[in-house]
């Protein structure tokens, strides 16, 4: 419903060209409605994971699930952001600067932290002018929720690639790292003002195929291919670390009813994915279509 009546505002938003505030306004409640769907995109990775592994191991995998949303909302907080997003020390995206290709950000960590001054629409009055330039008309707090939502999601899709095979804190601990650091960089070189590979190479990422699924599929392979596969599967022996012709055990999926449950939750929450990258609300339906 609030998305349908938002939908509604567009068409009236935008024809008041002289009232930018509502523009702005709409703007950042459109940003914010996606990213609560991106966020529950959460509990679908929690169902489907949870409705396809093994009945002993599916409160391993909630909790997973629940908990690494925290530690990367803590690590993206902390240092992926301003990674991320964060102005160079050689650059600040001043009218008439030319500034050369960028690796990652280096302003910004920490917010600014422990005496950080916000400015028009909660945008910190250092560190991300160059964030503030190519998401005009957004709250800062609203378009920090989104990309963390976003970093989030990177995590979320390793848990389902390691699923059942790897140590709960291990997993924690390499999410934080995802998100804090390995996220950050990729995200940077394509959505980063001065990205070298949007700004050399003119590679253009819309909804986070290659920043978030692609980061996140890759860690994932090389998770799964590390912890190798699970024991009696594939006639896999642990012990000995060969594959011996073992026999195979039939793996069965505990409940394809919650499993069903999870990838509608997911397939909702890609409205928001999709819709919430487009930023100006003017195509926004669009985009959702």
């Amino acid at each position: 419903m609030a998305i349908t009546i938002l939908l509604g505002w567009v068409g009236v938003a935008a024809a008041q060209d002289s009232n930018t505030n509502n523009f702005t306004n709409l703007s950042t409640i459109w940003l914010l409605v996606s990213s609560f769907l991106v966020f529950f995109m959460n509990a679908g990775f929690a169902m489907l994971e949870a409705g396809l592994c093994r009945r002993r191991n599916a409160t391993n995998v909630l909790a997973k699930n629940l908990i690494v949303f925290c530690i990367s909302a803590l690590a993206f907080w902390l240092v992926g952001f301003g990674l991320m997003f964060g102005d160079g020390i050689t650059y600040s995206c001043v009218p008439g600067e030319n500034a050369s290709l960028s690796l990652v950000g280096q302003k910004g960590l920490f917010f600014n932290l422990p005496f950080p001054q916000f400015g028009n629409l909660g945008f910190p009055e250092s560190g991300f002018n160059c964030l503030n330039q190519d998401w005009s008309n957004h709250s800062f707090a609203a378009l920090f929720l989104f990309q963390l939502v976003f970093a989030g999601t990177a995590a979320t899709i390793v848990s389902g690639a390691v699923a059942e095979r790897v140590k709960f804190w291990a997993f924690l601990l390499f999410s934080f790292f995802l998100v804090g650091f390995i996220y950050p960089l990729t995200g940077h070189w394509v959505w980063g003002h001065y990205g070298w590979l949007a700004k050399a190479l003119k590679f253009h990422d819309f909804a986070g195929s290659t920043v978030v699924h692609s980061v996140g599929g890759m860690a994932g392979l090389v998770g799964a291919w590390l912890l190798k596969p699970r024991q009696g599967r594939y006639g896999y022996n642990l012990r000995t670390d060969r594959y011996e012709g073992l026999e195979t055990e039939k793996f069965s999926s505990d409940n394809l009813g919650l499993a069903t449950l999870g990838c509608l939750i997911l397939w909702l929450g890609w409205f928001g994915f999709n819709g919430g990258s487009a930023k100006d609300l003017d195509y926004v339906g669009n985009t959702i279509t």
